[in-house]
């Protein structure tokens, strides 16, 4: 599809922050499988710099040069090579002088392969923000998801971001283990566990901690996804409203006093409620909100309205 003279490849997907980003088509697909996600039904594929760049030049005669942020697409441009994604932030920078911020997908392990010296860099020509898939602190559950990443390496890819001057915003997906209450409890815990771990205090020094993000989305099931056959074939069945809110009510409880600075954030369509606030110092305000919605089923969002 191309949307005035500017590619790109359907569906589109983006986080919700980058409502108002100049988006660019840089990869097409995702390069893992999740079991939950539809971003892999495309076929992976690295576009060539020259058709990037094409798309960018239209962006500037079409927008102007007063763009002051982009977004990569598609769901993992963060696994492209490290001098091709700075040939590539450099020149947006060269079209936008006015540009605050370039932002991406990123998974954990594309993080991890680049040196804090090469991501120091990234973020010097303009990449100051990576959106990363936590979905769950339990490894079984990343196993079983096909996530091929550990909690401990989710923590060590927040903590080079941080060393590198990059805000990591991590997504954390509710409902992930179904009607198991019992391992709904440990993927709470553990996943409460991996924020405490990955805030900046354990890596920043200093009084002066950056900014960073961590939101919920409610487990939704996309056409076409192995999640989505499981739960037609009866194998999986989908937590209730409650149940969703009931996680996020223990994810809060175990966040520690020394998660600070952190942005915190249910807006996705997908979420019951949407909630916003400061981790951990708007502990108590949250969790009032979550009561409520438990209370007051009208409060939350109905079936209908959720989305992807």
């Amino acid at each position: 599809m191309f949307l005035n003279g500017i590619y790109y490849s359907e569906p589109v997907y983006r986080p919700p922050s980058e409502a108002g980003s100049l988006l660019i088509q840089v990869t097409e697909g995702c390069t893992y499988r999740c079991s939950f996600c539809f971003a892999n039904m495309k076929q992976f594929k690295v576009r060539e710099l020259t058709d990037i760049k094409r798309d960018m030049d239209k962006a500037r005669q079409v927008y102007g040069a007063d763009a002051r942020k982009m977004f990569f697409l598609d769901g993992n441009a963060m696994v492209i090579p490290y001098h091709k994604l700075l040939e590539l932030t450099g020149y947006a920078q060269s079209l936008f002088p006015r540009l605050n911020r370039i932002g991406t997908y990123a998974h954990a392990k594309d993080i991890l392969a680049k040196t804090e010296e090469q991501l120091h860099s990234l973020c010097e020509t303009g990449l100051k923000i990576v959106y990363i898939g936590i979905e769950s602190g339990n490894n079984q559950l990343l196993a079983q998801t096909g996530k091929r990443i550990t909690a401990d390496e989710i923590v060590a890819a927040f903590h080079k971001c941080f060393r590198a001057g990059i805000t990591p915003s991590g997504t954390i997906i509710l409902g992930l283990t179904g009607r198991d209450n019992e391992l709904a409890e440990r993927h709470m815990k553990d996943t409460a566990d991996l924020v405490n771990r990955a805030s900046p205090v354990h890596v920043v020094k200093g009084d002066k901690l950056p900014v960073w993000y961590i939101s919920c989305l409610a487990l939704m099931m996309p056409e076409g996804s192995d999640i989505a056959r499981d739960t037609a074939a009866g194998k999986f069945i989908p937590q209730t409203a409650n149940g969703i809110l009931h996680e996020m009510k223990l994810l809060i409880e175990n966040i520690s006093d020394d998660v600070k600075n952190c942005v915190f954030r249910s807006n996705h369509a997908s979420n019951y409620l949407p909630i916003k606030g400061r981790l951990s110092r708007d502990r108590d305000k949250i969790l009032t909100v979550i009561n409520q919605g438990l209370v007051n089923p009208d409060n939350i969002r109905p079936e209908f309205m959720r989305g992807l």
